[in-house]
């Protein structure tokens, strides 16, 4: 597979993984429990699910490496899988900075039109 095709496969991954994690995440249970996620883990058979998602991605599309986070009502989720530098194959990592670019159109698009289906909002 060439590598644009790829990154496109990345993406529509991530896409759908961001979307799945939004979707599961919609419901507000603030007024049920009002303490902060902040530290709060998702449950494992989610985070197991989303691990090999992330993990299938890394190693089918042959990126280097990639890093994930959700952060929602039902916890928090962050994932690195593969390597940060090709050269010196140092590992990914949760503090890592990278420049996402136009990447988030794509979430944003995706949480605009979920909004648009619940009547949040219209176009």
């Amino acid at each position: 597979m060439k590598t644009g095709a790829r990154r496109i496969m990345l993406v529509g991954l991530c896409s759908a993984m961001v979307a799945g994690a939004v979707i599961s995440c919609s419901t507000d249970k603030s007024a049920d429990n009002p303490t902060s996620t902040t530290d709060k883990v998702m449950d494992s058979a989610i985070t197991d699910q989303l691990d090999s998602i992330v993990d299938a991605a890394v190693n089918s599309t042959g990126i280097p490496g990639a890093m994930v986070g959700i952060w929602g009502p039902d916890g928090n989720y962050v994932k690195v899988a593969g390597v940060s530098d090709t050269a010196t194959k140092a590992p990914m990592e949760t503090d890592f900075y990278h420049r996402i670019g136009s990447v988030t159109k794509t979430f944003t698009v995706t949480a605009l039109l979920q909004l648009v289906d619940e009547g949040k909002i219209g176009l």
